[in-house]
């Protein structure tokens, strides 16, 4: 059995006279290292998979993060270079000590000559215009580097346009008829048979209002009452046959479509709270958010509604609200109760742009941006005891994604923010396990829309490279009906 450990190369003479990477600390995992170690056995990845309890394409995956990590092309090496490093230790084999012969000293340089009291204004010409040219390449690829990552928190307009990711054929995925209008950062939310594709952001960077519905009966789109504003970045839920959207964005400055509200604006945030009633294809306000927010998410039990998270304009959230929504009768007299939100509990790491889903009493909390990085956090928060507990992470970081449960899985679909990704994730609740599939659009998919119905997930829009129009459908588990066997 090989054991892992971090070595300090101060007290370790085998790493004497080492360069900075023998010295470093251990860059992998501990996910990574369990693999590795089994690695280092001559085990397969089937026997990998099975010890770990993993699938073989998770295993695959950790393979190719342990050889980029080390700068290696195989097994054989990335198993020497652990013990080598005294990364990963196995009985019975002994590690020799690794010195590096010290290089000589450099030769002592030529006296140089006196230079004189004053430069001439040329000299200073010159040495000015050699300092300024150096800056400019020092910080010339971090400036590029810079511009290509860092994300725009409230729009993805101005970024570079690349090709848009053609669809994979992957197993159990679709295209449907996509969207009329090609946007990323928008919600949906199912009811009866339509799914609704609710606000975004259209190509040419500013939030819209439309609200399409995707009639499940006849696979087609037809347009319903818009917005009464246009909103990006906003949160959405049903709840007892109504939809519910909470807060959005305007792109910064962007002006409002209608004069006749009275939404408080945080730097282009938005706390409007709204209603829609599809029986009657009607939307009315129902009053304010506690605070702004963009990139918040939103999500319902059978008794109230819960706000996870987001941009307030100022700083990312960390609360998750509580409303009781009014009843019907309520909603639509006059008299329309006061909105009471409570802060049941806060989420540890504030973040926005997260994904959340209800799974009977509880809720589980996903991925997110806290406004530097994307996370690979997965908590669920217990709404009958007020408590948390902590999920196995994320392969992989994600921010920007959607996250839906069908029934039986939580499913995170898409991310890549700050990176791009080749796979989408599974976490079965009964073995709390995270497994990777395909993703049918590899590289950037992030604010996109998505939402389960019956045993297949929908998947609208978002941004790869370019805003996208894409209906995908992908079948996330077999279900069917066995026949009742009767002795009478």
């Amino acid at each position: 059995m090989t054991t892992s450990k971090n070595i300090d190369p101060i007290s370790h003479p085998g790493l004497s006279g080492l360069d900075s990477t023998l010295g470093a600390q251990n860059p992998l995992s501990e996910r990574e290292m369990e693999v590795a170690e089994l690695l280092a056995t001559g085990a397969s990845n089937a026997e990998i998979a099975r010890k770990l309890v993993i699938s073989p394409h998770t295993v695959k995956v950790h393979l190719r993060n342990v050889f980029e990590k080390l700068q290696v092309n195989s097994r054989t090496e990335a198993s020497m270079m652990l013990v080598q490093r005294g990364w990963l230790l196995v009985p019975g084999v002994e590690v020799p000590p690794i010195e590096v012969a010290a290089p000589p000293p450099p030769p002592d340089p030529e006296p140089l000559t006196d230079l004189p009291a004053t430069l001439y204004p040329w000299q200073r010409v010159y040495l000015i215009g050699a300092l300024l040219l150096c800056l400019f390449g020092l910080l010339a690829p971090r400036l590029r580097a810079s511009n290509r990552n860092s994300p725009g928190l409230l729009s993805d307009a101005g970024r570079s346009v690349l090709v848009k990711p053609l669809f994979q054929d992957e197993p159990r995925w679709e295209v449907q008829t996509p969207l009329g209008k090609a946007r990323s950062r928008l919600a949906v939310a199912a009811v009866d048979n339509g799914l609704y594709a609710i606000g975004g952001e259209a190509a040419d960077g500013r939030a819209v209002a439309n609200v399409d519905i995707y009639d499940l009966s006849v696979n087609q789109w037809h347009a319903a009452s818009p917005l009464p504003e246009a909103l990006a970045n906003l949160a959405a839920t049903a709840w007892q046959g109504r939809i519910y959207v909470a807060g959005g964005s305007y792109n910064g400055d962007q002006s409002r479509t209608s004069t006749t509200v009275t939404n408080t604006v945080s730097n282009g945030v938005s706390d409007g709270f709204w209603i829609y009633d599809p029986a009657q294809d009607q939307w009315q306000r129902l009053g304010q958010l506690p605070t702004p927010l963009a990139g918040a998410s939103l999500v319902a039990d059978s008794e109230a509604l819960y706000l996870l998270g987001g941009w307030d304009g100022q700083m990312m959230r960390d609360e998750i609200w509580r409303l009781v929504p009014p009843t019907a009768a309520e909603a639509v007299s006059e008299t329309t109760p006061a909105l009471v939100w409570d802060v049941v509990t806060r989420m540890e790491t504030a973040r926005a742009f997260l994904g959340a889903a209800m799974v009977q009493d509880e809720i589980y909390v996903i991925g997110g941006y806290d406004g530097r990085r994307e996370l690979d956090l997965a908590d669920v928060y217990a709404i009958s005891t007020n408590e948390w507990r902590r999920l196995p992470p994320l392969s992989t970081p994600r921010g920007g994604l959607s996250v839906v449960y069908d029934g039986l899985a939580i499913f995170a679909l898409g991310g890549g923010w700050t990176h791009p990704l080749d796979t989408l994730e599974r976490f079965d609740p009964l073995a709390n396990l995270w497994s990777n599939f395909a993703s049918p659009l590899p590289g950037e998919w992030r604010h996109l829309a998505a939402v389960s119905y019956n045993d297949r997930i929908h998947l609208f829009g978002g941004w790869g490279g370019d805003y996208l129009n894409n209906h995908l459908v992908y079948q996330s588990s077999f279900r069917s009906l066995l026949p009742v066997i009767s002795n009478d």
